[in-house]
């Protein structure tokens, strides 16, 4: 049994996607034109639901705060049609599209691909069913939670406040705990899917059997990654409030604003990708191992 060497894993990772962009960017070219149409479509979606009306609002002295509050809401009603859930579509398909040639770039070395490929569906059916997983240990969990929420009103109805204060402080651990341990065990079930990206099978219940004993290390993982990035996306979010406050609402910080959107999305999902990559090398490890044990793989040159 392997265990994920956490810190270790969590600088591969940054250090891997911040050197390696564009080369991640390049080998993921299939997704990068989805992208582009799909950001087209966005754009003409809103400038089809009056977005430039909504600029003037923002320029003009002394607009109502209300009335461009209202303008936004009609804006972002009329824009949500048929073009933007077929933009929304094509987003999704994309993050799966670049997720399969990042996960074989990361774990194969893997540089070119074709438009799209036959591990690309078996990722999306893939990510369904731990998706589907996932719900439903969060139902689980919920009815866990509310089975000791309904004692604790039973105990507190009953004129027992001491043993309605107990299952509080008992309900507020699980609650916590539980979150804790579906996300743990939900990253570990996500571990198939580069196990699917490489040609593999993807069964859920072996890549579970094959990461026991990992469950807190890949929570520990998956939170220090996302602490760090939302660090980066707050002080990107500042940069742009500036920017927006010197240049003024318009074109050019919808422009800029969306680049910075596109290129933040696109450094999110290598992050994501990458991480389950460097999980899915240290723990289950690559396909050549002897007598039916996995190798353990040195990093790839790439990351």
């Amino acid at each position: 049994m392997r265990k994920l060497p956490v810190f270790r894993s969590v600088g591969e990772v940054f250090s891997g996607v911040t050197r390696h962009y564009f080369q991640l960017i390049g080998v993921a070219w299939p997704a990068l034109i989805f992208i582009l149409i799909a950001m087209g479509l966005y754009a003409w979606s809103f400038h089809q639901a009056g977005i430039g009306a909504l600029f003037d609002l923002l320029n003009a002295e002394g607009t109502p705060p209300e009335e461009i509050g209202a303008a936004y809401e009609a804006v972002a009603e009329r824009a949500t049609g048929p073009v933007y859930y077929a933009a929304f579509i094509l987003t999704t398909l994309a993050s799966a599209v670049a997720a399969v040639r990042w996960h074989r770039f990361v774990l194969m070395g893997e540089g070119g691909s074709f438009l799209l490929r036959m591990e690309d569906a078996r990722y999306i059916w893939t990510f369904i069913k731990v998706t589907l997983l996932y719900f439903l240990m969060a139902v689980l969990l919920f009815a866990v939670i509310f089975g000791i929420a309904g004692i604790a009103g039973i105990a507190e109805r009953g004129g027992n406040p001491a043993g309605a204060g107990f299952l509080g402080v008992v309900l507020a651990i699980s609650m916590v705990i539980g979150y804790l341990l579906i996300l743990g065990l939900s990253l570990r079930l996500m571990l198939a899917l580069p196990d699917v990206a490489i040609g593999l099978p993807g069964k859920v219940r072996a890549v579970l059997a094959a990461t026991q004993g990992n469950t807190w290390r890949m929570v520990g993982y998956a939170l220090l990654i996302g602490l760090v990035y939302g660090v980066v996306i707050l002080v990107l979010i500042l940069v742009l409030a500036i920017l927006g406050g010197v240049l003024g609402a318009g074109p050019l910080v919808l422009a800029i604003s969306g680049v910075v959107g596109i290129a933040a999305y696109f450094y999110f999902v290598m992050l994501s990708v990458t991480m389950l990559s460097v999980a899915y090398r240290e723990i289950v490890g690559l396909p050549g191992g002897h007598e039916g044990e996995a190798t353990v793989a040195e990093p790839t040159p790439g990351l």
